[in-house]
């Protein structure tokens, strides 16, 4: 075959053959004829797309009409994850003896693909899904969404799968019902150390262990986007952040684009009206959590405030003025007690007392 290869019309033809061919025998010799003719070419390669998408066509058509064995022959012929895409997709939904080894190998069936037949089929060709040598997050997303333990934990066991921040929670709240999933959840290296730590009051022993271990492996900016996830999650389930919390955000980040996020900034943006832009770049500039900074300044809470501000070397005059503005008619007057009190706390008390401050936060939100 491969010194002569079939023209293309000779393969249509053979196809066509089986169509009309009654004997259930005969049409199983003929496809077999065909499908060997496909790889004898190269995985259709030798064929224009077009003719590869006929080819699966008319395939598709023709092994509708077949027995389950023949359909069975069929998948195994395309064990490689060559299958035109509309054959992938027949195949794929049918039973799981037709489908496992096309859906396992597939490479011409879409994400979309996929989310169908997990959300259709149910678990025997999720399990087979999850085994994919490779599944992308919104695939991982449709297993953790629709299959059980068993698939999520198959899942887990797969180093070709890759979960978004958001199914890796999902899967945490899983494991915190179900230990049996714990052990394989903490074996990813692409856990976040969010998740990571938000295992740590479930999980006991050696697993507590490992999680410490790896907590050292993690880059800050790891952590600090990490954290910036948890604290989102927590005001979205609470309703804690601010309606214009997004605009502010954006606004800030274009301050620290334009290289303009400065302490000196700060009374500028409470002065134009940007309350909720001025607390997202305090925290900002004081590596505090948004709802942590917020909540003091909401309570007025001035000698946190200045614990903070010290402890990041702000400057007295910077100190006061951001007192008297929490403040409002209540720091009115009160600057030079304000700068007495501020003058009162060490620095070096300051800092120590923010780090502690910042690490209970931390396990405050992982928790």
């Amino acid at each position: 075959w491969k010194e002569h290869p079939m023209a293309a019309g000779d393969r249509f033809a053979k196809l066509l053959e089986i169509a009309r061919e009654n004997s259930s025998e005969r049409r199983r010799d003929l496809l077999r004829e065909v499908t060997d003719l496909f790889f004898d070419q190269g995985d259709g390669s030798s064929m224009t797309v077009r003719e590869h998408e006929m080819f699966g066509d008319l395939l598709t058509i023709i092994a509708a009409e077949l027995d389950q064995q023949v359909r069975m022959e069929l998948a195994h012929k395309f064990d490689d994850g060559s299958a035109p895409r509309r054959l992938a997709r027949a195949l794929s939904e049918d039973v799981i003896e037709v489908a496992g080894p096309v859906l396992r190998t597939s490479r011409n069936l879409t994400d979309s693909d996929l989310i169908e037949i997990i959300a259709t089929k149910g678990h025997s060709h999720q399990m087979v899904v999850a085994q994919r040598p490779e599944v992308s997050e919104p695939v991982s997303g449709a297993l953790v969404h629709h299959g059980n333990d068993e698939v999520v934990e198959s899942l887990l066991g797969n180093s070709g799968a890759r979960l978004s921040p958001e199914t890796y929670h999902e899967v945490a709240s899983r494991a915190e019902a179900n230990p049996a999933l714990q052990g394989p959840l903490l074996s990813r290296q692409s856990i976040p150390p969010d998740v990571l730590n938000r295992l740590y009051l479930v999980v006991s022993g050696p697993m507590r262990q490992e999680i410490l271990s790896r907590n050292a492996n993690f880059t800050e900016e790891q952590v600090a986007e990490a954290m910036a996830r948890a604290e989102a999650r927590v005001a979205v389930a609470h309703g804690a952040f601010p309606a214009d919390f997004q605009e502010a955000r954006a606004h800030v980040d274009s301050l620290k684009k334009a290289g303009r996020l400065v302490p000196a900034t700060l009374p500028n943006i409470w002065r134009e009206g940007k309350k909720t832009a001025f607390m997202v770049a305090v925290a900002d500039l004081v590596d505090i959590g948004f709802l942590t900074l917020s909540g003091l300044i909401e309570r007025r809470d001035v000698d946190a405030l200045a614990m903070i501000c010290r402890g990041n070397g702000f400057d007295r005059g910077l100190f006061v003025t951001i007192a008297v503005l929490v403040l409002g008619e209540e720091g009115m007057g009160a600057a030079g007690k304000l700068g007495e009190m501020y003058n009162s706390v060490p620095i070096d008390a300051a800092q120590r007392a923010l780090r502690f401050f910042k690490i209970r936060e931390r396990a405050a939100v992982a928790a």
